[in-house]
């Protein structure tokens, strides 16, 4: 297995995000392309001492971007949405 600061790249705090946790309990991050959904759960079990109790990904194809004239596309990344067993919330990403 993979460190497990290499599985989970960063949280997402945005506006949906924000209600997902509020309303279903379901914290959403950036993770590495080439994990697999047994990784990604036993990462934030260990690295947040909670249980998960379900996860859905989906990989973000990169957009394409132009500088003046020269076009170019950013990178594909994965996230995921992670949902907590009833009662479980990680106190560290508590905005």
């Amino acid at each position: 297995m993979k460190e497990l600061h290499k599985i989970i790249e960063k949280v997402i705090l945005s506006e949906k995000s924000l209600g997902l946790r509020e309303t279903q309990n379901v914290y959403v991050f950036n993770v590495n392309k080439n994990v697999n959904k047994n990784e990604i759960k036993i990462a934030i079990e260990k690295f947040f001492n909670v249980k998960v109790d379900s996860i859905k990904t989906l990989i973000n194809r990169g957009k394409f971007k132009r500088i003046g004239k020269y076009t170019g596309k950013l990178s594909n990344t994965k996230k995921t949405y992670v949902k907590l067993k009833e009662g479980q919330h990680i106190s560290a990403l508590e905005v």
